[in-house]
């Protein structure tokens, strides 16, 4: 009887260690399970973060541009501004030199005239004088 007794013990110690064997394959299971699940869930959180970056720099390129825009526009309008009124203030420089350049025009034909006139008249005057001492 000692050998059927040392049996059991055997087949007790081997039933024993392959429930625990099966313990232990199944708390494996359950830490690869929540490992997975943990591993997927930083999966996910790190592509919402990515997409989230993704977004947040479409968005900020997408404000450069309106703003590149705007900044744009808004030079070209300075620009077209300044030129229009250097036009203008040409255009008034222009139309001034060509008034005082008239007035001078006139005031020196005026003089001519004048000149002209007084030399007539001192010419007269001459050859009154000569006709005069000429009759004497």
């Amino acid at each position: 009887m000692t050998p059927e007794t040392s049996e059991i013990t055997t087949r007790d110690v081997l039933q024993q260690i392959n429930r625990r064997l099966e313990l232990i394959e199944s708390d494996v299971r359950a830490v690869s399970d929540k490992l997975d699940v943990s591993v997927q869930g930083l999966h996910e959180k790190q592509d919402a973060a990515v997409q989230m970056l993704h977004n947040k720099n479409a968005a900020s390129m997408q404000t450069l541009r309106e703003e590149s825009a705007v900044a744009h526009r808004e030079l070209h309008e300075k620009i077209d501004t300044s030129v229009q009124i250097l036009r203008d203030e040409n255009a008034a420089s222009v139309q001034t030199l060509r008034e005082e350049s008239a007035v001078a025009h006139r005031s020196l034909h005026e003089k001519i005239d004048t000149s002209v006139q007084i030399l007539r008249d001192e010419n007269a005057a001459s050859v009154q004088t000569l006709r005069e001492e000429s009759a004497v």
